[in-house]
């Protein structure tokens, strides 16, 4: 009995391992796409530049192709290929991947598995530019933009160069005045 229950507990134990390591990659996206029923749930998603989505399935054996029409045999002409190997979903959810989009544009995806394309099993995402514009909005900083609409963490304060910061050391004081005042009235 002990041999029979051994294998059978550390084949579960793995398989469970595997689904919460796998379901976990999903959990950081920003958005989520159910697959199952022959469907990818929203079938229609707009998203933003920089911006990734996790594929989980919900049921069944599918993958995510948004490489090559399975119904057409022809290229999609994505801005940027992607493929998510096939996976066998349950009820409470096995993540298939996550795909980050880097590039705007249209991107159509299918599963390629069977028939399932030919049942509906397609959709799309739309990538957009992200209109905010992010930078420095610091207006004491070295790289002050007054164009930009949030602070991106990338302003520079110590490293400016002051007018008047005769000495270098980043800041405008007495030692600065002392060596304008040394050099005061000296001729080449």
């Amino acid at each position: 009995m002990s041999r029979l229950f051994l294998p059978l507990f550390s084949a579960f134990l793995f398989s469970w391992a595997v689904s919460v390591q796998t379901h976990a990659q999903c959990d950081n996206a920003d958005y989520t796409v159910q697959a199952s029923n022959f469907s990818y749930e929203p079938n229609l998603l707009s998203i933003e530049v920089g911006q990734s989505v996790a594929f989980v399935n919900m049921g069944g054996y599918h993958d995510v192709n948004g490489e090559i029409n399975s119904l057409t045999g022809s290229p999609y002409n994505n801005p940027e290929d992607f493929y998510l190997n096939p996976i066998s979903g349950n009820s409470s959810g096995v993540c298939i991947g996550v795909v980050s989009f880097d590039l705007p544009g249209t991107y159509t995806y299918d599963c390629s598995i069977g028939n399932h394309a030919a049942y509906g099993m397609v959709a799309s995402i739309s990538v957009e530019m992200n209109e905010a514009l992010g930078g420095c909005t610091y207006d004491f900083a070295c790289n002050f933009n007054s164009d930009a609409s949030f602070d991106d963490g990338s302003c520079e304060i110590t490293s400016c160069v002051l007018q008047g910061d005769i000495t270098g050391d980043g800041a405008v004081a007495v030692d600065d005045l002392l060596v304008l005042l040394s050099t005061f009235g000296q001729t080449l």
